[in-house]
Order: structure tokens, then sequence, then C-alpha cells
């Protein structure tokens, strides 16, 4: 399968899959917990921007 054929559609469900997992290295939080107490910033804001640029 080529990237071309990739809808944004499974971008987005893979990268939500993979930040809404809990890490070891976090402490167990999620990367988007992390972001959010780091930057203030909800993640839910920023979905599909770098998509975009």
């Amino acid at each position: 399968m080529e990237l071309v054929e990739v809808a944004k559609k499974q971008v987005f469900k893979a990268v939500h899959k993979l930040n809404s997992r809990p890490r070891k290295c976090l402490e167990f939080k999620t990367p988007y917990e992390v972001f959010e107490e780091l930057t203030s910033i909800i993640h839910k804001t920023l979905t599909g921007y770098a998509l975009i640029t």
C-alpha cells in the first residue's frame, strides 16, 4: 500500500491510537496528557494541523 492510498481518517485514527496509549517512560500518562501539561494546549484544537501544513 502506498501512502497516497491512505485516507486522512485512517491517519487520524492511527495517531489517536498511538497518542492515547499510556507510556511507562511518561509515568503511565498518555502523550496527549503530557503535551497538555507542558503547553496548556488541548490536543483536540490541533487535530489535523500537521497534515494541513
